[in-house]
């Protein structure tokens, strides 16, 4: 068996993994970004849709960009509700093409990728980390030694967690996505925009969307939550279910072709609670609940971890300081409260409200609020405008009403 030796190993080359291992890379730290699959295409789930501002925050180039966006749209059960920008507002990631580039730049900057690797274990002596990895092809497995092993798993969290171990409680979220080729005049009428689906009748205790990708393709797809509530019906559907049925009923083509079908699950831990290092392991993205649980710029938020926690493992490889402690601070107070807000207003919405609340709810936001307030609110955790305008409003409701009262 082949023995190879990295200071640091990269488990899983998502965007959290691939951000960790090329800023790694570029301080010159000895890395390797391992990847289960042999190629970038076959582990394509992501919507992908995001603000500007990650562009200019990681440097990543216009060939990785799928299409740009400037409109939001939230369509309710009954109405739909548009948000109009004058200039370029975000951009659709193409996800197989951003991974691509980050394990170009890891390997740019001097660091290897293994793809088609799948890790399978770790044994840890000291100060030494033995990491045990098989082929895809079952011919060959790999062992690798190094000093720190990052978790880049994902929901799975497969490197900090051994098989049995116990987790923290998390919640479990599922989705499906399609790739289609449309005709044009279909295309047309979606591109510039970012589409969201909410309420019953498009959704099932999550939200759904449409977003362009380059001409004539759309992507279709679905997201649920598995919460437990008394306060919505028992359904059959799923979200393989609802994205046909949008692409059917709501884009209304027959004639179209499916570039690719892909799914996946989310599993986050309520209060960021999750382990982010123990023993030689550090994690990173999803593996941290790195997510947006009402979502929006999830790609981000595990790119910030990877870039954050690369700083404290060169400090630890120079020193041998275990600082990691106040990585997970500094991730947790630039984030919890945030983050809290986030899931709570997003378990409402997907799994407490009926059609009618949702409805009432997207109006009010319709009428009261610019697309600037609204991207700060889905994609930023920012609030303040939002909760202020709010406040405002229930101040001049109660103050109607006491003049209604008292004459």
């Amino acid at each position: 068996m082949t023995v190879e030796r990295f200071d640091v190993v990269v488990i899983g080359a998502g965007p959290a993994g691939g951000q960790t291992a090329r800023s790694l890379a570029k301080k010159g730290v000895s890395v390797v970004l391992v990847e289960k699959h042999e190629n970038f295409s076959l582990n394509n789930f992501s919507s992908a849709g995001m603000t500007l501002e990650p562009i200019d925050e990681f440097n990543i180039p216009e060939s990785v960009v799928g299409a740009y966006w400037k409109d939001l749209v939230i369509q309710c059960t009954k109405e739909a509700y548009t948000w109009q920008g004058n200039t370029k507002k975000g951009v659709v990631l193409d996800f197989k093409k951003l991974r691509e580039f980050l394990a170009d730049e890891t390997t740019k900057h001097g660091g290897k990728v293994l793809m088609g690797y799948k890790y399978e274990s770790k044994e840890i002596q000291g100060n030494q980390v033995t990491v045990l990895l098989s082929h895809s092809d079952k011919s060959k497995s790999l062992k690798i030694e190094t000093k720190l092993l990052v978790d880049a798993t994902g929901p799975l969290r497969k490197v900090m967690y051994d098989a049995n171990e116990t987790q923290p409680e998390m919640v479990l979220g599922s989705g499906t996505e399609y790739e289609i080729e449309v005709e044009q005049e279909v295309y047309d009428k979606f591109k510039d925009k970012l589409l969201f689906f909410l309420g019953h009748k498009w959704a099932i205790k999550g939200y759904s969307w449409i977003f362009p990708m380059q001409n004539r393709v759309l992507k279709v797809g679905a997201g649920k939550t598995h919460i437990k509530s008394k306060d919505q019906e028992k359904t059959n559907k799923t979200t393989r279910k609802i994205t046909e049925k949008i692409i059917s009923e709501y884009i209304k083509t027959t004639n179209y072709k499916i570039i690719d079908k892909h799914g996946g699950i989310l599993r986050y831990s309520i209060g960021l609670k999750d382990t982010f290092y123990n023993n030689k392991v550090v994690a990173v993205g999803d593996a941290v609940s790195a997510i947006n649980p009402r979502g929006g710029e999830g790609i981000r938020y595990a790119m910030q971890t990877g870039e954050l926690v690369s700083n404290y493992i060169v400090e630890y490889l120079t020193t041998g300081k275990e600082n990691f402690d106040e990585y997970q601070k500094k991730w947790r107070k630039k984030t919890l409260l945030k983050w809290k807000l986030s899931e709570y207003s997003g378990r409402r919405m997907y799994s407490r409200y009926t059609d009618n609340q949702i409805e009432n709810r997207v109006k009010f936001f319709r009428k009261n609020f610019t697309i600037d307030d609204m991207i700060d609110s889905l994609f930023n955790f920012k609030y303040n405008k939002l909760f202020t305008r709010i406040f405002q409003y229930s101040f001049l409701k109660i103050q109607f009403l006491f003049k209604k009262e008292k004459f």
